[in-house]
């Protein structure tokens, strides 16, 4: 895939999400073997340790993340989940209700690249399996310093390659091969998960990714690789 189709994609994802939101979660959960619900697990544990904390969801999706979040953490006081994808938003809404979340839990359209929200808003952001979507992720990241206070953290959750060349070529000949083929089988378009694949490949993961956070104005910045390097999470502090 050329960069001009790739980016061009990326500008586009959100119409790509809304065509698979129905079957996003059941596939989600297929494809990984359940080891998301892990790392997504893993970065509540990087939350900044205090009480009531206001965090911000970005990529929000179906609302997996906010919603594992608030579930499990009692000082988050309250939460946004944002995105561009109103099909995945509406599937996100019905389970928030059916968690007796609304209280806490607030999601609307808004875009990680244009965040709709104010200097220093928030405690903690979020972004799971989206960045690599953004159309312009520096600016993104600039984004997410500028509506985190200071001492907050920015926490990334995303697919990487790992370093272990056996693993990694496993890893890739799953990514290539089954992963699209399977996505594409239970979801009924091909198309999207030969996206993810291309996508994930593309994307810059590992120190290359902490010195762009650190270029946004982060400068604590630490990556901490899961299940071998298959995805990683990098945890980024304002101060």
């Amino acid at each position: 895939m050329t960069d001009a189709i790739h980016d061009q994609s990326k500008k586009n994802s959100w119409r790509m999400f809304d065509r698979i939101a129905d079957t996003y979660d059941i596939v989600n959960r297929l494809l990984s073997f359940g080891l998301d619900v892990r790392w997504r697990k893993k970065v509540n544990e990087l939350l900044p340790q205090k009480d009531n904390i206001r965090l911000l969801d970005l990529a929000t999706g179906t609302a997996d993340q906010v919603l594992l979040l608030c579930n499990i953490n009692e000082n988050i006081s309250d939460a946004i989940g944002m995105d561009l994808s109103e099909g995945m938003l509406e599937i996100g809404k019905d389970k928030v209700k059916k968690s007796n979340l609304t209280k806490i839990i607030q999601l609307q359209k808004g875009d990680a690249v244009n965040i709709p929200a104010d200097e220093g808003g928030f405690d903690a952001i979020t972004i799971s399996f989206g960045i690599r979507n953004v159309p312009d992720v520096p600016k993104s990241m600039r984004e997410m310093h500028r509506v985190l206070s200071v001492g907050g953290k920015a926490l990334i959750l995303e697919f990487s390659l790992p370093k272990n060349p056996v693993i990694r070529w496993g890893h890739l000949f799953y990514l290539r091969y089954i992963l699209p083929l399977v996505g594409g089988l239970v979801s009924g378009d091909f198309q999207a998960y030969r996206y993810l694949n291309t996508s994930i490949e593309a994307f810059p993961y590992g120190e290359e990714f902490c010195t762009m956070l650190r270029d946004a104005g982060f400068t604590t910045v630490t990556s901490h690789p899961v299940s071998f390097g298959i995805a990683t999470i990098y945890e980024a502090i304002k101060e």
